[in-house]
């Protein structure tokens, strides 16, 4: 594979002479099939490779796309200050008292003006803005503001704002307030010759000069932003003087309205203040503190710095200061700080909340530390609730950050051990720092807490049931693996968590299914062993081997053993009984492993139809007229079976389930308790 993506990779690369030359190399089917394979599979992973590229650019085009936009925005907001202080200069620049006496001087001496003429200017104002409606279809009532004047008009190409593309003819129509664009009708008979498309005021208009662009201008009207062109340089610098003198005039208006307005509520409220004082004693008013005044721009400062808690700190101060003197402050201002408060308060909450939000792009690789933080700060703002969402969240990712460099690289039972210590480990860390650290007083954030934990233990335990419950499984690898898990989770108990219940349901099924199977196979490979049973005593070729297995008795638990040899090398129980008493040894101590009131009766099932299995085949040898001549061998192995090996087990089950008179041993003496006893003595 290797050769095959260098070979492909290569700069003069050509599959002709590729193909070719692999025809000529490969030697049968079989080995083009493999290379046809081979191919195939890079495709695949060059096609993976090429979607997640283009996903990650398209991610990151679309972020391009919002700062762009923002940045946009942000322009045109400083380009529209930038206007309005250079028309606010030039007003002051161009007013002077000397004007003004020169101006009233002029009037006196003129007298009153020819009324005539400024009835002829009118109605050619009048005239000229009916005519712009009757040539421009759907367009607004002109005439209804007093003092609207056309200042300029002509065709402009419209461009795309990003490609800088033509895109449309239009007619542009400037007046002393607003900007209308329209479009051309060109199949339309009759009047009118444009359709109306849009309308901007110039309070919320900028224009922008684009030198990259010949001729070309740019109308900025937050969120939209439209590019034109010019026939020529004349004019473009037409349009853009014109739309200079548009907002100037725009801007002294405004200016005059403004301050005509403010003497009117002055007047009015001295008016209203002198009334008030004839009727009601005067009442003093708390002066506020400065920095009570400057609370909304302090803490937006804060928020800016993430100085998070010094904005915390303030917000406390402010609460605690209008509930000691809210008798002292009018009701308007109160309210009026309150309300910049709380803006302030859904601030410092929102960047807080997007400090503990996990997405694909982005993990805290800080860990829980990085979130304390703002757990913190969440809680003193009374948002217990919303910082316990995220926290959680920011506990998934981790768990499942750190579940991720689990990898299975060796035996099924090494990776249980590797996963469940990671697993629990990391959940004991959270736990503690949840409960201790992030949420020590809540019992509402400690429910949620045992929820998500719940859930947490059901995934992990599904990933752990794919892994362990497969084919061929033996039981000692599942009770290898389930000890493990239970000892793990017996940590979290220190904590007053428990999930041993939790864990014993999602393992309840697929163990009983794994215990039936077993149960078969076991049962199966009893019979086999049978088949081939010539019912004599094992030869174990030595005495060193004969008092080896003495000795692994003897460490089971059996004192009387030895009474079982005869000779050097030989013992009167078969090689079936003993290779039996190994394998029922270690099922029953895999089963008291697993052991759990919801496991006993198909564990004691398991156990009691092997062993009845086994006493079975003892039965039918006896009745066997092959084995008349070996029935006291069959009587010596089946007198061990019951009465000596089914008691040690049964002693060990009942050590440890606690269960001092089982039922399976009742069962199985009653069943098999009665068999020959003859000549046994000689042999013994």
């Amino acid at each position: 594979m290797d050769s095959l993506i260098k070979s492909v990779g290569e700069n003069d690369y050509q599959p002709e002479k590729y193909v070719k030359e692999l025809s000529q190399r490969c030697m049968g089917p079989e080995e083009l099939l493999q290379q046809k394979t081979n191919v195939q599979s890079l495709g695949e992973q060059i096609n993976t490779m090429l979607k997640k590229n283009v996903f990650y650019n398209y991610i990151q085009f679309i972020d391009t796309a919002k700062e762009i936009a923002n940045l946009e925005g942000e322009m045109y907001q400083l380009s529209h200050l930038l206007t309005e202080q250079a028309s606010l200069l030039n007003s002051l620049a161009s007013s002077s008292i000397v004007s003004e006496q020169i101006s009233n001087s002029g009037k006196e001496v003129n007298g009153v003006q020819n009324t005539e003429v400024d009835n002829v200017i009118e109605e050619k104002r009048v005239q000229k803005l009916l005519n712009i409606m009757e040539r421009v279809e759907n367009c607004n009532n002109l005439v209804d503001v007093p003092d609207r004047k056309c200042l300029h008009e002509g065709d402009l190409l419209e461009l795309d704002p990003i490609e800088n593309t033509p895109v449309q003819r239009i007619h542009c129509y400037l007046f002393t307030d607003i900007c209308i664009v329209t479009s051309w009708l060109s199949s339309r008979r009759g009047p009118a010759r444009y359709r109306f498309q849009s309308m901007y005021d110039l309070c919320n208009l900028a224009v922008v000069n684009i030198k990259d662009i010949k001729n070309s201008f740019k109308l900025l009207a937050f969120p939209e932003t439209r590019v034109f062109q010019a026939p020529n340089t004349g004019l473009k610098n037409d349009w853009l003087s014109k739309f200079e003198v548009a907002k100037k005039s725009q801007i002294s208006v405004e200016n005059k309205m403004k301050t005509t307005v403010d003497h009117k509520m002055i007047q009015r409220a001295d008016s209203i203040l002198l009334v008030h004082n004839s009727f009601e004693p005067e009442t003093p008013e708390l002066e506020l503190p400065e920095w009570i005044v400057d609370l909304a721009d302090d803490l937006d400062v804060l928020i800016a710095q993430r100085h998070f808690e010094d904005a915390n700190s303030l917000i406390s101060k402010a609460k605690q200061y209008l509930e000691e003197h809210s008798d002292n402050i009018s009701t308007s201002i109160e309210q009026e700080i309150k309300t910049k408060l709380e803006n302030r308060i859904q601030a410092l909450t929102l960047v807080l909340t997007k400090e503990l939000q996990v997405s694909p792009d982005k993990s805290h690789k800080g860990g829980l530390r990085a979130a304390r933080r703002a757990v913190r700060i969440l809680n003193q703002l009374d948002k217990s609730s919303q910082a316990c969402d995220l926290f959680l969240k920011v506990c998934s990712n981790l768990l499942k950050s750190q579940l991720q460099y689990v990898k299975r690289d060796g035996a099924m039972s090494s990776f249980v051990k590797k996963y469940s210590m990671v697993f629990f480990g990391t959940t004991i860390e959270i736990t503690h720092e949840f409960l201790y650290k992030a949420f020590p007083n809540s019992s509402a954030c400690a429910s949620a807490f045992i929820l998500w934990t719940i859930q947490e233990v059901n995934d992990f335990m599904i990933i752990l049931n794919k892994h362990m419950f497969v084919p061929q499984t033996s039981l000692s690898n599942l009770s290898e693996c389930i000890k493990v898990i239970h000892k793990n989770c017996q940590e979290l108990c220190d904590y007053g968590i428990d999930l041993q219940f939790q864990i014993d349901g999602q393992l309840r099924i697929p163990l009983t299914k794994s215990i039936n199977d077993i149960k078969d196979k076991t049962i199966e490979v009893i019979k086999m062993r049978f088949s081939e049973d010539k019912w004599k005593p094992f030869n174990l070729k030595t005495k060193q081997q004969r008092d080896k297995i003495i000795e692994e008795y003897t460490n089971y638990g059996f004192s009387n053993i030895e009474s079982y040899n005869k000779g050097d090398s030989w013992i009167m129980l078969t090689q079936n009984t003993i290779t039996f008493t190994r394998t029922y040894l270690l099922l029953l101590n895999d089963c008291l492993v697993l052991y759990s009131t919801d496991l006993a009766n198909v564990i004691d099932q398991l156990l009691y139809e092997v062993f009845a299995a086994h006493c079975n085949y003892i039965k039918s040898s006896m009745k066997n007229k092959n084995f008349v001549n070996d029935i006291n061998i069959i009587t010596t192995n089946a007198r061990f079976i019951l009465d000596i090996f089914l008691s040690h087990c049964f002693k060990l089950y009942s050590a440890s389930t606690g269960n001092a008179s089982p039922q399976i041993h009742t069962r199985l003496k009653s069943e098999f308790g009665i068999i020959p006893t003859q000549n046994i003595t000689g042999y013994i």
